[in-house]
């Protein structure tokens, strides 16, 4: 078999316990259904124990045969089981509904696990995690390959769906680019998967519709924090549409912005009242045939791209960094087809 990530693993090695409710297995057991290498025996059976642990052992049971640990199946108490703690239960469930798209071997396995647990909870549990899975749902795309998990990521996972679902601040420490670390609040919107790895999409705290991208792999601690936040519709939207295009993971950071002025030919101006680049800019009325752009912008490919894709009609007046890259991209393409 291919490697596999931990995610992936974990998930076929929840799913053939449970797919056997009659079965009782050792590591040895589950590591020779899938050709598991000898050198991974302790993270499969740190994968056991994670498994056998969620929600106190009411998914897959551990029990001892004299100096062995064997796994089975519990799904037969589902129709008598209790959530003391709904609501983050349900985000469990929610994260393996949509973890059930990435791998169709086993996404009818953990459907219909679900499905079972759902119909034994109260009428108005059902209705919570229904509404909760509807909220959560848009808050994870997938836009690739399976993710290659950490060993903590889990609980890493669950604090954020947690405060994308109360509109709660993050405390982050976060890995920069120099190895360096920094502490700071963010504002999480939604989980990415994203060419395998994890994303968190962020609002930026001190710019108003500005939103940005932190690898997951790079968060060293995230905690709840009791502030609150009012989430924007219109931003949620947009960060969505900069997944897709691919331009959400361009700066892997919050942006430090600069102060952009770009002047334009006249007859842009309907073009660029109908299009701003971002919420900031800001456009003067006509003078000698031409218009002045101001903004505060991030200076980087994405903006480089904007200006190039208006090409004779706009001219860069500051900063000089962002001359100096048209300047460069001119260069190259003078040089690459003269």
């Amino acid at each position: 078999m291919a490697e596999m990530t931990r995610g992936e693993r974990t998930v076929q090695l929840f799913a053939k316990v449970i797919s056997n409710p009659s079965k009782k297995f050792t590591v040895n057991d589950l590591m020779n259904a899938f050709n598991i290498p000898d050198e991974e025996r302790r993270n499969v059976q740190r994968d056991m124990r994670f498994l056998s642990e969620m929600d106190g052992g009411r998914y897959i049971a551990c029990e001892n045969e004299g100096r062995t640990a064997v796994y089975r199946s519990a799904l037969h108490n589902a129709e008598r089981l209790l959530f003391p703690n709904f609501e983050n239960t349900m985000l469990h469930f929610v994260f393996l509904k949509r973890i059930a798209n990435i791998y169709p071997a086993t996404s009818e396995i953990i459907t219909q696990l679900l499905e079972r647990i759902e119909k034994s909870l109260p009428a108005s549990e059902q209705k919570t995690l229904q509404q909760l899975g509807g909220e959560l749902n848009t808050k994870i795309l997938f836009m690739g390959t399976p993710p290659d998990f950490e060993e903590d990521a889990s609980d890493k996972i669950r604090t954020i769906l947690q405060a994308i679902h109360e509109h709660r601040k993050i405390s982050v420490t976060y890995r920069e680019r120099s190895d360096s670390e920094r502490q700071s609040t963010r504002i999480p919107l939604m989980i990415v998967i994203y060419k395998d790895d994890l994303y968190v999409g962020c609002q930026s705290e001190k710019l108003e519709g500005v939103t940005y991208t932190l690898k997951f792999r790079r968060i060293k601690n995230v905690k709840l924090t009791q502030e609150t936040f009012v989430e924007d519709p219109k931003i949620v939207e947009k960060l969505r549409r900069q997944v897709t295009s691919g331009a959400a993971f361009m700066s892997g950071q919050e942006p430090k912005l600069q102060d952009i002025e770009i002047e334009f030919e006249s007859q842009a101006r309907l073009y660029l009242e109908e299009n701003p680049f971002n919420r900031s800019m800001n456009i003067s009325k006509p003078k000698n045939g031409k218009i002045l752009v101001k903004m505060k912008a991030e200076l980087n490919q994405i903006l480089v791209n904007w200006v190039v894709s208006f090409s004779t009609v706009a001219r860069v007046i500051k900063p000089a960094p962002l001359r100096k890259q048209l300047k460069e991209f001119a260069e190259y393409l003078t040089e690459t087809y003269g």
